[in-house]
């Protein structure tokens, strides 16, 4: 029996590796989608839930991106009509979305399916509600 070098059990580092290079309905491999999606915040992600229909990973981040970046949006914006306070909430809620698109940008990118808290476990669960997973 000839020894096949693809059967050997691969390292997580190595099913991380084969796994982003799975292409998307789109055409890009999953982790440029991935990071993609959370470019223009829940607008990329919308446009991403519309288009990509297959790619659990990339229908995952598209999901997320809209749940996390959605309220943020629309915090910030109400906070900037809050006398006094309003202006450190809205700034604050700038720099946090900053900080968190980066991080999911990174992860995505990496080919991580990174659940925010709170967050992650509310979009798997609307993605289970419109039958996507």
């Amino acid at each position: 029996m000839k020894y096949d070098p693809d059967l050997s059990p691969k390292s997580p580092e190595e099913q991380q590796e084969s796994s982003k290079q799975e292409e998307t309905s789109l055409g890009i491999t999953q982790n440029m989608a991935g990071m993609l999606i959370y470019i223009l915040g829940w607008v990329s992600g919308i446009a991403f839930l519309l288009f990509e229909k297959e790619n659990k990973f990339v229908r995952f981040h598209t999901m997320q991106s809209i749940v996390i970046f959605v309220p943020l949006t629309i915090i910030s914006f109400i906070a900037g009509f809050v006398p006094f306070i309003g202006g450190f909430i809205s700034a604050v809620c700038s720099i946090a979305g900053v900080l968190i698109w980066l991080f999911m940008m990174y992860q995505a990118f990496n080919g991580r399916q990174y659940k925010f808290p709170i967050a992650g476990d509310y979009a798997e669960t609307q993605l289970v509600n419109i039958g996507t997973k």
